[in-house]
């Protein structure tokens, strides 16, 4: 692992179910003021209860990708905010990756993978239950998923236009998988989230360990960090009277495990965190 954080320092997106994507910087002690950068979607049911954000460069911009309960998944431009992609996975779609060559898989929690190939909105589907979590790790050149007691792996095969999921390789983890992000400042490390614990796991050794100190906690829907800089996690424990999830909070450690505080904005339904980090690893 990197060296434990000791300032708080870069931004940090939250996933607010009542409001849309926000930017806030970590050196901020308050988020109750107006955002860095924002985006909400349109208000209709296929965009409720937006459930991931991702970050990422390519073609020479910087995209923003996100998905929702509701059904649908996109890809915004982060200058002009305008869509540049978008597509209905349906099945509680919880997470999205945008793979080098331009296509595009969602994870949805209903059971299944949907690839979709460079520029289309009709994908193909993979079997795996209760699907949380996907992510291309560039070490390994595979992408990976979580979800249930299964951590896979897929070789990414066919063209960017038809994408194909094969060479499965799979582990069990603990019950209840939720989140799968990069441990950034580590070549061979991924954050991994389940029901009740948080963990590292090493690509390279195959080896799954509890995470350090206080990160280690139950319900937690993300789990990411700055390289060098803080680990940032949200716990959400149960559904809001009006349908969404998640509260004002989100929470800051350093890597060693150590609790340095949280930030907060009210009124928010905060589901998910993520670090900006517009790179893969």
């Amino acid at each position: 692992m990197p060296a434990s954080a000791q300032a708080a320092t870069g931004r940090v997106a939250i996933v607010d179910q009542r409001s849309g994507v926000k930017i806030f910087s970590l050196g901020s002690s308050s988020w109750k003021g107006s955002p860095l950068w924002s985006w909400s979607p349109a208000r209709t049911a296929a965009w409720s209860n937006l459930s991931d954000v991702k970050f990422r460069s390519y073609g020479g911009r910087n995209v923003v990708l996100v998905t929702a309960s509701g059904g649908r998944a996109a890809i915004i431009d982060y200058s002009t905010r305008k869509t540049r992609w978008t597509a209905s996975p349906g099945g509680n779609p919880h997470a999205i990756e945008l793979l080098p060559n331009g296509a595009v898989v969602v994870a949805s929690s209903s059971g299944r993978l949907t690839a979709y190939g460079k520029g289309r909105t009709s994908g193909r589907t993979y079997s795996f239950p209760s699907a949380h979590a996907v992510l291309w790790e560039p070490g390994t050149r595979r992408l990976w998923a979580l979800g249930g007691t299964r951590l896979c792996s897929y070789k990414v095969g066919g063209t960017a236009t038809s994408p194909t999921l094969t060479n499965k390789s799979c582990r069990t983890t603990p019950s209840g998988g939720h989140d799968l992000s990069p441990v950034y400042g580590t070549s061979a490390e991924l954050w991994l989230s389940t029901t009740s614990h948080v963990y590292t796991y090493n690509i390279n050794r195959g080896t799954l360990r509890r995470a350090s100190g206080y990160i280690d906690n139950s319900q937690i829907k993300s789990v990411g960090n700055h390289a060098g800089g803080l680990v940032v996690t949200t716990k959400v424990t149960k559904k809001n009277s009006d349908g969404t999830w998640g509260n004002g909070n989100v929470w800051l450690y350093k890597l060693n495990g150590s609790y340095v505080g949280n930030r907060y904005r009210p009124g928010a339904a905060i589901y998910k965190a993520r670090p900006v980090v517009w790179s893969y690893r």
